[in-house]
């Protein structure tokens, strides 16, 4: 169907936005069509993730403070390996390896090189990782097992300073990117939209960084503020925001734009994901029910994706 008699134009020009954030919504609908038809995948079953470090982090990061390690199975204690092999007898595809950030900001995925080299020899699991900060020598080492890299993207130097709590700056995400690529591991950068205290603060940038490197995938994360950190009580951002950095990846990227598991739940989520929709997504991890609402009004091909993150494009 050609977009100008497509029943997304009339829900877009429905909703309360400025013109400019509309134009940007009809511009990107119309070029995921153009790009992937009426499909969208919908990814229910994401990788499990194991912690390489328990709850244990270097840093304090004002949105987190290890809580999220907390939630992951702990992969830290010698238990890697069966980890691996009962999440293949489960019938897992592949496992998330993910951990707390040394303190020069990298997951120290590569110490347990070995053993994740066995884990894919022996279970034919697809191995993806959150890397953080790595150097040469680090991505030559993940090269040698890592299916996916999956990097979180920051274009804002005191997002880094204040929020992470990390020495570091964008040229350091770039440097990560430029290593790893250069290793040959594909890339599923990814924009943490309001990271800076539900502010937009640098997406734009690292929009751009990203640009330079070939992505396989975008992976639009949303900030959620978060209980027991000190971002508890900080409003998520504002959902246009949101719309704002999936449009722009869209009109920058032919690659799929996909909208993560990591994102607020309950009525914002329900709203956030038809605006996705409506903004050029052409994949979502954990679908609301609004998702497939939104999907099936405006008449998309919903494609379920058992046991697989959205990071990977071969699907």
């Amino acid at each position: 169907m050609h977009y100008g008699e497509h029943p997304a134009r009339n829900l877009i020009d429905a909703l309360e936005l400025d013109s400019c954030t509309r134009e940007s919504m009809h511009r990107a609908f119309a070029r995921r069509l153009e790009l992937f038809g009426n499909d969208i995948r919908f990814f229910r079953e994401p990788f499990t993730p194991v912690s390489l470090t328990g709850s244990q982090c270097s840093l304090e990061c004002w949105h987190c403070n290890s809580h999220y390690l907390r939630h992951m199975l702990d992969g830290s204690l010698g238990n890697l390996y069966s980890l691996a092999c009962n999440l293949a007898a489960k019938g897992s595809k592949g496992i998330l390896l993910s951990g707390g950030s040394a303190p020069a900001g990298s997951v120290p995925t590569y110490r347990f090189s070995g053993t994740i080299r066995e884990i894919r020899k022996d279970t034919g699991l697809n191995i993806s990782a959150h890397t953080g900060i790595v150097n040469s020598f680090q991505a030559r080492l993940l090269s040698d097992y890592l299916d996916m890299a999956l990097v979180d993207v920051i274009g804002d130097d005191d997002t880094i300073h204040d929020i992470l709590g990390l020495d570091a700056g964008v040229e350091d995400y770039e440097r990560t990117l430029r290593e790893l690529s250069s290793a040959g591991i594909p890339l599923a950068p990814h924009i943490i939209t309001g990271l800076h205290k539900g502010q937009l603060r640098g997406e734009f940038r690292a929009l751009e960084i990203i640009k330079k490197f070939n992505p396989a995938v975008i992976v639009i994360v949303v900030f959620i503020p978060t209980e027991r950190t000190l971002s508890q009580g900080t409003p998520p951002p504002d959902i246009c925001d949101v719309a704002r950095v999936i449009t722009k990846a869209r009109e920058m990227f032919d690659v799929p734009v996909s909208l993560s598991c990591v994102r607020p739940g309950g009525r914002y989520r329900s709203i956030l994901d038809m605006y996705a929709i409506l903004s050029g997504i052409d994949r979502i991890a954990v679908p609301s029910r609004k998702a497939y609402e939104t999907s099936m009004q405006l008449g998309l091909d919903i494609k379920e994706i058992p046991k697989m993150c959205c990071s990977y494009k071969v699907i």
